[in-house]
Formats: structure tokens, C-alpha cells, sequence
């Protein structure tokens, strides 16, 4: 396995993965991972897997602490704040072509949740921006069928909590389709639908921790992001999702 780079300076961290790389910015982890290419390929993703916490955490001014670049984990401590005290920390984990045989490369984002407080909610996002040619949703795992998703409307489309969160975005101009996917053990369901940067643009909001978290208690969601070859693309997705919702939970992230 060719180990995963996680080059780090002031302002963030690049990854150099195999073909793959990509930035994350300290300040605007809300944005996830930019600048993706796979060589020699830019790719049409604007932000992919960033954490997208409510407007009560008031982060502003303070920023994120960044934790360790551990081999293959970029962990980021997230400090909580008076109008939501939650303690969020944030794991970007690299996945190479050796560890998944249908990916050219992935990135499991790993969230973890605590509190002090006897009780309080702790739900946010995860959030991509992409400008695909298509955008298709998983509707059956295991005959691998995909259903093409409708984005002429402004309105975002909801999706509802049991159905498979997995999308496959065929990216104009580069032989890949980007999936993304929940856990179906930690998925609250996801809305997608354009914004209002292009009409070209969308976004897909995976909701997590819509539950509420007492203190002492740990609450872990992972959200996936792949990158396969556009040569059966679908199948390719399809797996991934069934690996990832088999894989046994993070310990220790």
C-alpha cells in the first residue's frame, strides 16, 4: 500500500494519495476537501465531505484546532461554543485502490459528538458541492439499480430516513463518477438540490445525530466519498455502499 501523505502547514493540510490529492482549509472546514485531482485530471468538485455545523455554534473568530496528521487520518477538534456546547471532532481517513479494489480513491469522513451538558442535540451535516452531468440515487443495494435524480426544480429533494443515502455524480469531462454515501446506521436521510452559485452546482446535505446526547455519551456517523472509474460505474458504486454498511464501526477515532 502506498502510504497517504498529509502534508501540513498554517492554513490547512493536502493530501497526496496515489493519483489522487486534494486541500482542506483549517478555517473553512465547512467546505471539506477542495482543489481534487486525480493526475492528470482537475475534478469538477467543489467542496467534498465538509462539516456543516449549525449557526448556534458561532465558530467565528475561533476556528478549529487541528488534533494530528496520523499516516492515513487528518484529525480536526472543533471547539464548542455557549449556544451549542458540543464538542465535535472530525476525522478525514484515506482509502487506497489496494484497501478497495473498485475505488481510484476514497475518504471516509468519521464524526464524533460529545457533550458536558445532561442534555442537548447535537444534529449537523455533511456537506459536498459538485457540478455533475448526473446525478443517480441507489434505490435497490443489492441488484446494484440506481434512479436517475430530477434537478430542474429550486426546491431541494428530501430524502427520507431508510432509504439508502448513496448518490453516483457522473463529472463532466474526466473518465469518474464521485459516489457519496451515509451509513445506514447513523443516516437521518439527506436533501440534494442546486445552489445558488450555478445553475450547474449542487449540493448534498447528509444529516447526522438528530438525536439527543446526554453527557458521557460518545455519538460516532461516518459519511464515505469515492471515486471510481466511469467503466461500470454504477456496479462499482453499489459495492462500496454494500462494504461500507457492512464494515465494522471506527473504534478509537
Amino acid at each position: 500500500m502506498t502510504s497517504p501523505i498529509w502534508q501540513l502547514d498554517e492554513q490547512g493540510a493536502r493530501l497526496h494519495l496515489d493519483r489522487f490529492s486534494a486541500r482542506l482549509g483549517f478555517d473553512h472546514i465547512e467546505r471539506g476537501l477542495t482543489d481534487l485531482r486525480v493526475e492528470p485530471f482537475s475534478l469538477h468538485v467543489a467542496s467534498m465531505l465538509g462539516l456543516g455545523l449549525p449557526v448556534s455554534a458561532d465558530t467565528t473568530g475561533r476556528g478549529p484546532l487541528l488534533g494530528d496528521g496520523r499516516g492515513r487520518d487528518l484529525v480536526v477538534a472543533c471547539r464548542q461554543s455557549v449556544g451549542w456546547p458540543v464538542r465535535v471532532d472530525v476525522v478525514w481517513r484515506t482509502i487506497s485502490p489496494t484497501e478497495a479494489s473498485d475505488i481510484v480513491a476514497g475518504v471516509d469522513l468519521i464524526v464524533s459528538v460529545e457533550t458536558d451538558l445532561l442534555d442537548s442535540r447535537p444534529e449537523l451535516t455533511i456537506r459536498s458541492e459538485l457540478t455533475p452531468i448526473e446525478v443517480l440515487r441507489l434505490v435497490a443495494p443489492a441488484a446494484a439499480s440506481f434512479e436517475p435524480c430530477r434537478l430542474e426544480s429550486p426546491s431541494p429533494i428530501a430524502l427520507k430516513t431508510g432509504s439508502p443515502d448513496c448518490f453516483a455524480f457522473r463529472m463532466p469531462d474526466v473518465p469518474f463518477t464521485y459516489g457519496e454515501m451515509s451509513h445506514p446506521a447513523d443516516s437521518y436521510g439527506a436533501n440534494l438540490g442546486p445552489v445558488s452559485d450555478g445553475p450547474q452546482t449542487v449540493e448534498v446535505r447528509h444529516r447526522l445525530f438528530a438525536e439527543r446526547l446526554e453527557k458521557g455519551v460518545i455519538l460516532r456517523s461516518r459519511v464515505r466519498g469515492v471515486l471510481v472509474d466511469r467503466a461500470d460505474d454504477l456496479r462499482r458504486v453499489a459495492a462500496c455502499y454494500a462494504a461500507f454498511a457492512t464494515a465494522d464501526p471506527p473504534l478509537g477515532s
